[in-house]
């Protein structure tokens, strides 16, 4: 119980500490992704493909995604609704579709939040073969 208290006081006061696995490193909500960019290699015509973004909350408050913005329409994103509490792990899933487009592709993804850094930007890049 003392043990338990002591985590809560110094996470509460800013201080680094554990929960879930995760580092929390701030007294507010935080996101961190394992990676910011994901290449396709090279890819087909007329197809749709998708890759998963792991984020963590490191903060000490719920952390809240309130929408994404896309470089263009050929690139969606799904993200989770709700809290993503302190410590926890979520996914945030990127979806690119080649169309009939072909040659290099660099797609860009902001993810909002009520973090302490506002947004972050992921990128997706590739080659739609001739």
């Amino acid at each position: 119980m003392i043990s338990l208290l002591a985590l809560l006081v110094a996470v509460t006061a800013g201080s680094c500490g554990k929960k879930g696995g995760v580092e929390i490193t701030e007294s507010e909500a935080e996101i961190m992704f394992d990676t910011l960019s994901h290449d396709f290699g090279v890819l087909p015509h007329d197809t749709t493909v998708v890759y998963e973004f792991l984020f963590h909350n490191i903060g000490a408050t719920p952390l809240h995604l309130s929408g994404v913005s896309t470089s263009c329409g050929c690139t969606t994103a799904d993200y989770p609704e709700g809290s993503i509490e302190p410590g926890e792990s979520a996914a945030l899933t990127v979806h690119y579709s080649t169309g009939r487009r072909k040659g290099r592709f660099n797609k860009s993804v902001r993810v909002y939040s009520n973090a302490k850094t506002g947004f972050v930007r992921l990128k997706v890049t590739g080659e739609v073969a001739d």
